[in-house]
């Protein structure tokens, strides 16, 4: 049997008859339940100091945990004693959970006496914490003050809140609160205080805090503010938390963890209020029933899905045409690049044609600059427009205007024959015909099929 194993394990760890003899006493009073059910939180023991030698102080440890076993039931959840003689005096306490059953915190304590050889062998100082009550012991006096040292913050699961903020909020504002109501608690009352607040429509948020009673009222809020920040800090948002001091706990889950009403057989002092009812959220207003979460459900999931639909056709059309007004472009760049290239002339091609725009073959002038009268090199006559410098055309307006104009086709009109654009030069490249004004050509009826070039703006 499990049981039977356990007592076997503890025996071989004893270094003496007196530890055997103590287990042999008090072992029977466990609960199989509370074997089971109690759960190890964590514990600490001293470095190096060990019992080497002090057979008197290991003795008084057991006797120590046989006072503390017996009291488990007869002082509301606390009780600290000694065993022994100086040099060899042994300090120890317990402290249950406020809202543990006198015989519940009989079998935590004689549980955590019994496992402490095994888990602090031969050392002068010990603290372990069970869910549902903590046990001390030292070669020191621990009684009336609060202990600095020693503390661990622990969780469950790596689960954390939905909204880890907002959690952690509401986490310190009801921890907050229960640390100052367990603090200010009357004279011989239990220091300990629980509170349930609504987080979400699912989750409520479950704290507990509590001080061993032998402290001060400012000692153990001190105590609690420090468990409280290295709690969340350590949490940052997880679902459940323990903050374990030497001297006061604070706990938070998202699950009930503790008896939200409990029953108190016997009191050291003023009974200890019950729990405060959760925060809950506002009623609706007057005259209007509150909306059950299915019914949100209904409302919130067919408008969301609508505004989704609506908003794809709506952008659909116009993602379609602007599809279709990207691949046109793309149509006419390629063009216009392909129209360019067979229109370019190099400017060394037009500087041999006019000798270097000689004076000589200059045949205009005007504000857009000046046209010079050139022969290639097929023999082919041609006009040349040399833009001015000035110009503050850029080069790719430039370009699709000579695109525009080469597209053109009049009888009246003198063909585009090409362009150049190098270096800082901006020129036109046109056929040839003798230079007379436009009236001239277009009312002459011997001159209307002489054709006029167009001329691109200087802007």
């Amino acid at each position: 049997m499990k049981i039977e194993s356990f007592i076997t394990g503890l025996m071989m760890a004893a270094d003496s008859f007196t530890k055997i003899c103590f287990l042999a006493l008090f072992l029977p009073t466990f609960s199989f339940a509370s074997l089971a059910e109690s759960k190890l939180l964590n514990y600490y023991c001293s470095n190096a100091t060990t019992l080497t030698g002090n057979g008197g102080y290991a003795a008084n440890i057991n006797h120590l945990f046989s006072y503390l076993s017996t009291n488990a039931t007869e002082h509301d959840g606390f009780f600290n004693t000694t065993a022994g003689q100086e040099p060899s005096m042994v300090y120890g306490l317990f402290l249950c959970r406020g809202d543990v059953h006198p015989e519940n915190c009989r079998d935590c304590i004689n549980l955590a006496a019994a496992v402490a050889p095994q888990l602090c062998p031969n050392r002068t100082w010990a603290i372990i914490w069970y869910e549902e009550c903590m046990l001390r012991y030292s070669n020191q006096s621990i009684f009336s003050s609060m202990a600095e040292k020693r503390r661990v913050d622990i969780w469950y699961d790596t689960n954390y809140a939905t909204e880890r903020e907002r959690f952690n909020r509401l986490t310190v504002t009801v921890m907050q609160e229960i640390a100052s109501r367990a603090s200010n608690a009357t004279q011989g009352a239990k220091k300990f205080a629980t509170k349930e607040a609504t987080f979400t429509v699912f989750q409520t948020l479950y704290s507990l805090a509590q001080c061993t009673p032998d402290i001060s009222s400012e000692d153990c809020y001190r105590c609690l503010q420090d468990a409280i920040r290295d709690l969340l800090i350590h949490s940052n948002g997880n679902t459940s938390g323990f903050g374990l001091h030497p001297s006061c706990t604070v706990q938070y889950q998202t699950a009930s963890f503790y008896n939200l009403v409990f029953n108190k057989t016997k009191t050291a002092g003023p009974p200890v209020s019950p729990p405060e009812k959760p925060l809950l959220l506002p009623p609706p207003a007057p005259g209007k029933k509150g909306m059950s979460s299915q019914m949100v459900i209904k409302i919130v999931v067919p408008t969301v899905g609508f505004l989704v639909l609506s908003t794809i056709l709506c952008c659909f059309p116009g993602w379609k045409a602007s599809k279709k007004l990207i691949a046109r472009r793309n149509r006419y760049d390629g063009s216009k690049i392909r129209a360019m290239k067979s229109l370019q002339f190099d400017l060394s091609i037009i500087e041999a044609a006019t000798n270097n725009f000689a004076e000589v073959n200059k045949i205009g002038a005007g504000g857009f600059g000046s046209v010079y009268k050139g022969i290639l090199t097929d023999g082919q006559e041609i006009a040349v427009k040399r833009l001015s410098t000035s110009s503050g055309q850029g080069a790719d307006e430039f370009q699709t205007e000579v695109v525009l104009v080469a597209k053109l086709q009049h009888r009246n009109l003198v063909k585009l024959l090409g362009y150049c654009l190098e270096r800082k030069e901006r020129i036109l490249v046109y056929e040839f015909v003798p230079n007379k004004s436009l009236d001239h050509f277009i009312f002459d009826p011997e001159k209307q099929t002489v054709r006029l070039a167009p001329t691109i703006q200087n802007n």
